[in-house]
């Protein structure tokens, strides 16, 4: 049964499996234009990724997703997969442009690759588009310096409880970790609606527990189900 009405824009988190469904439909379409020549396909995948970046409300993609029986238990940082769909439509516009002006074989070479890759993070869940992402947050400084992009005071070390909007498992895990942690060690609390930089940490999923070492580099990290020994180990860590 559908979900919809579907939220007007990209929620912090989303469903794992969505951004792969939207791949592999990318990718499918991109190969089928590539084989048979068909450059208005191309042009239609590229619109598809367009209205997924307005908002999952407009996507025909997101609609045909919350058709399918699956309930999420965890989520996935949504900035990651917004960067690596304005990668792919940056590319997919650059070769109808080819495609349009006469230069064919260029043009079908881009199309080609992004059905690779499309297909490719679809089938494998490694999302190409995602990794870079992360790389260029790191390096541009807004997530490389942890104390400072999280307002972190003392000397550390700190357990970062990362967490999102309507993520089932996110309650659960929060709850765990402050059992562990007791009265003696004070927890982080970060929500990607409100640091959406988070997504640069090196986690796929929330819930989530980070250690950040007083030097600032990321230690021990739990994701997905986190429970009593789960987070006995991230207070552990704290010493």
């Amino acid at each position: 049964m559908s979900i919809f009405p579907l939220p007007a824009r990209t929620p912090a988190a989303v469903h794992p499996a969505a951004p792969r469904f939207s791949q592999a439909i990318t990718g499918m379409l991109c190969l089928e234009a590539v084989i048979f020549q068909t450059q208005a396909v191309v042009v239609v995948a590229a619109v598809f990724i367009a209205l997924a970046l307005i908002g999952p409300r407009w996507s025909p993609v997101a609609y045909l997703f919350t058709l399918l029986p699956a309930r999420p238990a965890e989520l996935e940082p949504s900035r990651p997969v917004r960067f690596a769909q304005l990668m792919a439509i940056s590319m997919l516009v650059v070769a109808i442009a080819l495609l349009y002006a006469g230069a064919s074989t260029a043009g079908w070479i881009i199309t080609g690759l992004v059905a690779a890759v499309a297909l490719f993070s679809a089938i494998s869940g490694i999302c190409i588009g995602c990794i870079a992402w992360k790389q260029l947050v790191r390096r541009g400084g807004s997530a490389h310096d942890l104390k400072k992009a999280f307002a972190l005071t003392g000397e550390g070390p700190w357990l970062l409880v990362v967490t999102a909007p309507n993520c089932p498992r996110c309650g659960p895990a929060t709850r765990a970790i402050q059992d562990a942690a007791g009265a003696s060690h004070d927890i982080v609390s970060v929500d990607l609606s409100e640091h959406p930089e988070a997504g640069a940490l090196p986690i796929w999923s929330v819930p989530a527990g980070v250690i950040v070492e007083p030097s600032g580099n990321v230690g021990l990290v739990k994701t997905g189900v986190i429970g009593a020994n789960e987070a006995r180990e991230l207070v552990n860590a704290l010493g």
